[in-house]
């Protein structure tokens, strides 16, 4: 009985020893598996970026077709995603946002690159966007439209800046910039009021209501006032005509 008891002991013994062994075992490769899905996690967010899927696939054209988009609606995370620094500095330099009136003209490619140009409708001038092509990007394919060009793109203004221009214009007699910063409506009063403006506007007043920016200006020569209304969303969206108010007394 004795050493019968001392065998099922060492059995048992034994078998602990390898529950125990299984479970140590266990304990090592846990961690292993957790640091496997972290890194699995973050090859995930590294791929996306602001919640977008990567677009390391995308074709250049529509890649440069999201960034304009992007920069249109004044999307600073999405346009940071599509474009370098430099590029992203150079369209929201250009204007905030950069509005909805760019139409795409053309794409042609060379060296690796597609170079997409849109043309602003509104404005008038022309930005051209260069994109690598796909197996070029980084893995990740973010960032990947390195370059931004504007030509004849006039730069875009505050509301009070829009104004003073459009005063600036009328002052020397200058129609062609007047109909640019005016509408034909407020192009047509002003002229009926004067051909030429003259240098003696002085602003003296700027003052925000209902979307419109109400710029005042008095005539240091003969005292007479004049207030332009400028709309704060016709400029926020790249129209150019954006002083569709008069007011001269």
């Amino acid at each position: 009985m004795g050493k019968g008891y001392i065998r099922l002991g060492r059995s048992i013994v034994r078998r602990r020893i390898k529950v125990l062994g299984a479970a140590a075992a266990l304990t090592i490769v846990a961690p292993l598996v957790l640091v496997s899905g972290s890194a699995a996690s973050a090859a995930v967010t590294t791929a996306t970026c602001n919640g977008m899927a990567s677009p390391a696939r995308l074709d250049a054209v529509s890649y440069a077709d999201r960034l304009v988009r992007a920069w249109g609606r004044g999307d600073r995370p999405a346009t940071d995603c599509y474009a370098s620094a430099a590029t992203a500095r150079t369209l929201f330099g250009q204007a905030t946002p950069g509005g909805i009136h760019w139409r795409r003209v053309s794409a042609e490619g060379a060296a690796g690159t597609i170079y997409v140009t849109y043309h602003d409708d509104a404005r008038g001038g022309n930005l051209t966007i260069g994109v690598q092509n796909v197996g070029l990007r980084e893995s990740d394919g973010w960032h990947a439209a390195y370059t931004a060009r504007f030509q004849e793109e006039p730069r875009a203004w505050g509301p009070v800046a829009w104004s003073d221009n459009l005063v600036r214009a009328w002052g020397r007699g200058d129609k062609t910039w007047m109909s640019y910063y005016a509408t034909p409506a407020v192009v047509s009063s002003l002229t009926h009021i004067s051909p030429t403006g003259g240098p003696s506007w002085r602003r003296v007043a700027a003052e925000g209501a209902a979307g419109t920016t109400y710029v005042t200006y008095h005539n240091d020569a003969n005292g007479h006032q004049l207030v332009l209304g400028i709309s704060n969303v016709g400029l926020s969206q790249g129209d150019a005509h954006a002083a569709y108010r008069i007011q001269y007394r």
